[in-house]
């Protein structure tokens, strides 16, 4: 069995969630939690992967039908399981992280470089998380029906609609990650340094003009009502 076919779990179809951008939801051998990977096709017809996962060979083919991967993002050092194996498949494809999780990412891959900034020439507009210790950075893509979505990775969770299931989803339950859109226990823990700070933030975002898709690592996408979504998320941290 190749390290491949050792790294691939249970997972979803890939579904699209807007003309050009699609997610696919998998599973990790000792987590219970699910994960994301994001598809999105850019401006020059390239695929960017964002939080990338080993699937199938049938899915895999279902992906390169959708064009060439040219970027690969790792958008954090706790998302970087299957980099390395995305870099050998994909071995022209651009591969980046933020500078904050470089020294993680550098430890299991070799030549890549800094997101921040990496992309302006795809119109992707990278935010910042105020409020936040520094993790990751967010995405802001064009859609090809002209509208925006936004990709994030930890700072929020979504797994109210679609818990985990099991003893382990018990665990997770638990530990205060099961619940509408918002940030987690172990993140406020673990991430957030300014209540305020990182709700202002999310008020921010949701002025982003025509926000029509926001993909989180950890549960449902939410797709319309994207902008209310963020406000209700923000007005939960200040309890």
């Amino acid at each position: 069995m190749s390290s491949w076919e050792k790294s691939v779990f249970s997972h979803g179809a890939i579904e699209e969630l807007a003309p050009g951008l699609w997610q696919v939801t998998g599973s990790l051998k000792r987590s219970p939690l699910p994960r994301n990977m994001v598809v999105w096709r850019t401006p020059t017809g390239g695929l960017l992967l964002h939080s990338v996962i080993c699937l199938r060979e049938d899915a895999m083919a279902a992906l390169d039908a959708l064009g060439p991967v040219t970027h690969i993002v790792v958008p954090c050092e706790m998302h970087r399981t299957d980099a390395a194996l995305f870099q050998e498949r994909y071995p022209n494809a651009l591969l980046l992280a933020p500078k904050c999780a470089r020294a993680k990412v550098d430890a299991v891959v070799s030549g890549c470089e800094d997101l921040d900034g990496a992309l302006a020439a795809l119109n992707v507009t990278l935010h910042r998380p105020e409020g936040l210790k520094d993790f990751e950075l967010h995405l802001e893509l064009p859609l090809e029906d002209g509208s925006r979505a936004l990709v994030m990775t930890d700072a929020l969770f979504n797994l109210g609609a679609t818990p985990p299931k099991g003893f382990g989803g018990l665990m997770v339950k638990l530990l205060g990650s099961v619940g509408p859109l918002g940030i987690t226990k172990i993140g406020r823990r673990l991430l957030l340094q300014d209540a305020a700070a990182f709700a202002g933030y999310l008020q921010k975002l949701a002025q982003i003009e025509n926000l029509k898709v926001l993909s989180v690592a950890h549960g449902a996408p939410v797709i319309g009502g994207v902008a209310d979504a963020l406000r209700e998320a923000s007005r939960r941290i200040k309890t």
